[in-house]
């Protein structure tokens, strides 16, 4: 009678011993090797207990005297010295973002073993047995560090390099001595509506609280100004009705910066041609540094980042005449970027534009910056915010009109800022003429509340970092359990 797949296993182990071969009714494993062996045929055994690795690590064990067998328990998280080890190991290259599989590389496995005389286990054994419980020890530090703490949340989704639609929830304890913040949860979604973005937030919340969601705990809910995302909010103030919602703060003055970025189409011109003459270009990028010692090259603005544009045009108002002197020395026939820009450089449109620019946008890239902080007052992030607002405002002339629009508009579509406004003006000690419902130790909380959702921007980095042309097969709950290992350190 032909052999079961479990009895054939089994067989295995009494034919080349219990110390060497285990079988869990799953795997059948080394405990000299500490991996996974293929189990289909004979021969593949044969060929793993015959082979060199194998035969060096016997004669390892017994050249250190060692009667010591690595057990079943060890693969499963269990709390020996040893297994420890692999705790440790596996959660120290995933905090610092290297692949498990360079374990297997002998050359380090081997430094490992030698100078920390631990044996490294496979990168098999670490995705098998070890993520896992190293993430659930992430939820439970989480768990336990927000306690009976209210919170805040900001989720915003991506575009991942496999192109799904990726959400990430973080959140973060408030307290009149800081807040703390984490990455929470990672949700794969169908498509991103407003629907998605409530199912995600619940999913998360139900993350923190297995044993039922904590609904007046949940304080403030933050997130960028797209409407699939208020109209989430909307709905969600429903079930949590003490929840503020407050749109991104630094987005807000992006969105007049991609305003201003409409009524300047020569500086935009520019700036997206100036980069493109010496993005592939060494020879260019050589001689523009031999006639302009001392001068940056010209920026690269990624659109998507906030307030790069505005720094991009400030560079070209500060350095045109260098720029400029440069670039009339190249062929114009060798790329469309130079003969672009060479006649934008002609445009006295253009130096007029630049002076503009520089005269009334030059403290916003600042400005965001200085918003995107983390851990910062509520009192003095909000101030900084509306002193940004009321200094566009005061730009003069039909663009100034343009840009005080953009602003009106912008706020006018974040209302909950308005009432962070009112919370902050209690905190810095100005009447609020009793226009706040919260009591007196809510109000407190907010000491240190977020006005912007960078966290999760921050996270998407990480995420993109991750995912690298050869991590790509990933599935994504271990995408999930990697990512917030990585953020949670």
């Amino acid at each position: 009678m032909p052999k079961t797949p479990s009895s054939r296993q089994m067989h295995y182990v009494t034919l080349f011993g219990q110390d060497v071969l285990s079988f869990d009714g799953n795997v059948l494993l080394c405990k000299v090797c500490e991996k996974v062996v293929s189990s289909d045929k004979k021969s593949l055994v044969k060929q793993h207990i015959e082979g060199a690795k194998h035969k060096a690590l016997c004669e390892k064990k017994k050249e250190s005297g060692s009667t010591n067998v690595v057990q079943m328990k060890s693969f499963l998280g269990a709390t020996g010295k040893q297994s420890q080890f692999h705790v440790d190991l596996c959660d120290a290259l995933l905090s610092a973002d290297i692949p498990l599989r360079k374990l297997d590389n002998e050359k380090l496995s081997a430094f490992v073993g030698k100078y920390c005389k631990q044996h490294v286990p496979s990168s098999i054994t670490l995705r098998l047995h070890y993520i896992k419980s190293i993430y659930e020890g992430k939820m439970e530090y989480i768990r336990s560090f927000v306690g009976s703490k209210s919170i805040w949340i900001s989720i915003d989704e991506t575009t991942d390099p496999l192109g799904r639609f990726v959400a990430h929830s973080i959140i973060g304890t408030l307290e009149t001595s800081g807040s703390r913040s984490f990455l929470l949860h990672a949700d794969n979604l169908e498509k991103t509506n407003n629907s998605t973005i409530a199912q995600s937030f619940m999913n998360a919340l139900n993350v923190l609280w297995p044993n039922g969601v904590h609904h007046e705990r949940v304080l403030l809910f933050v997130t960028d100004a797209a409407p699939y995302m208020r109209k989430a909010a909307n709905a969600l103030q429903v079930l949590f009705p003490r929840m503020k919602h407050v749109t991104c703060a630094a987005h807000a003055l992006h969105r007049v910066a991609e305003e201003a970025r409409l009524l300047f189409p020569e500086v935009d011109k520019l700036v997206s041609n100036g980069k493109k003459i010496f993005l592939k270009s060494a020879a260019r990028v050589t001689m523009f540094r031999e006639l302009a010692p001392g001068t940056p090259l010209p920026p690269q603005p990624v659109m998507t980042r906030w307030g790069t544009w505005v720094a991009a045009a400030l560079y070209y108002a500060e350095h045109l005449d260098t720029f400029a002197n440069v670039v009339d020395s190249f062929d114009r026939k060798q790329a469309a970027s130079i003969l672009i820009v060479q006649d934008l450089l002609r445009s006295p449109n253009l130096r007029e534009n630049l002076s503009y620019i520089h005269a009334h946008l030059d403290f916003l890239p600042s400005s965001i910056t200085n918003l995107e902080a983390s851990s910062c007052p509520l009192v003095d992030s909000i101030a900084h915010f509306y002193k940004t607002i009321d200094e566009l405002k005061g730009m003069p002339g039909s663009i100034g009109e343009r840009i005080r629009n953009k602003c009106e508009f912008v706020l006018s579509r974040n209302t909950g800022m308005a009432e962070l406004k009112v919370i902050a003006d209690v905190l810095s000690g100005v009447s609020a003429d009793g226009n706040v419902v919260l009591s007196p130790s809510d109000v407190a909380c907010f000491k240190y509340a977020p006005i912007t959702s960078v966290d999760v921007k921050r996270s998407f980095s990480l995420l993109k970092n991750l995912l690298t042309d050869r991590r790509q097969s990933l599935t994504f709950e271990s995408l999930k359990m990697h990512l917030i290992i990585l953020c949670n350190q």
